[in-house]
């Protein structure tokens, strides 16, 4: 029989490691890391984000619309005259070599020469708001898409309109070459007008900024995107301003 005295042999195993192969270990983790930043930074510019910061009440949203429907419309018009002028300017450029030269080039200019404007004078026609009622009644959470627009009763209202309009810009196109223009609607005293207004009856859980801080953190901010989608109703309401011949009692 044969024996074999380990302890006289010790078994030892040697692996030679370069200083660089323990840093290999922490670059998954900085790439995760990197992504994660990209993630949160997304999270911050996201359009969820900005409409929760940015909601207001359902009375302070109706008491603008019947500031909107009260208030006095001005249709306006803008004539901005100009003309182009040839100039030349010296431009360096170089060539492939290394080289550089100076060269004339030759370019046109806008000139603005003349602008004037004026507002439609419906006191021959009359005017009265024609806008529907809004409901903000179903949805927590409202998206509501404002926009400003006017009718005519009948043809007359709608010659007046075209009668002015035309002789407005007839008075104004001879000033120079070319004329630029320009045409409104807006509403006296609404100088706040927002297109885009997120309106709120009661807040949920899911519409707090806490919550989709926290969810965003934990990589769930998906789904409480999804939740306020799914729970927000939208509406487009129009401002309309109904013109007839009718003089403004």
């Amino acid at each position: 029989m044969v024996i074999i005295n380990f302890s006289g042999y010790p078994i030892t195993s040697k692996v030679q490691m370069s200083p660089c192969d323990k840093g290999y270990v922490y670059i998954p983790v900085a790439f995760m890391l990197m992504l994660y930043l990209v993630y949160l930074v997304e999270c911050w510019h996201c359009t969820a984000r900005e409409e929760l910061n940015t909601k207001v009440h359902v009375t302070s949203v109706m008491e603008t619309v019947r500031l909107m429907r009260e208030a006095q419309p001005i249709v306006w018009w803008k004539a901005l005259c100009y003309h182009y002028v040839r100039r030349k300017r010296q431009v360096v450029r170089t060539q492939r070599g290394g080289d550089s030269y100076t060269t004339t080039q030759v370019y046109y200019e806008r000139v603005n020469s003349h602008a004037a404007g004026t507002c439609f004078l419906f006191a021959y026609c009359g005017m009265r708001d024609i806008s529907r009622d809004l409901s903000l009644e179903g949805r927590p959470i409202t998206k509501i898409r404002f926009s400003k627009g006017f009718a005519f009763a009948n043809v007359e209202a709608a010659a007046e309109f075209e009668d002015q309009r035309a002789r407005f810009f007839a008075e104004h196109e001879r000033y120079d070459d070319y004329m630029e223009m320009r045409e409104g609607l807006d509403l006296m005293g609404v100088s706040n007008f927002k297109e885009h207004v997120v309106a709120y009856a009661t807040l949920p859980w899911y519409s707090n900024c806490v919550v989709f801080w926290i969810c965003s953190c934990l990589l769930l901010s998906w789904p409480i995107r999804i939740i306020l989608e799914y729970n927000t109703a939208y509406v487009h309401y129009q401002v309309t301003q109904h013109h007839s011949d009718c003089p403004l009692l």
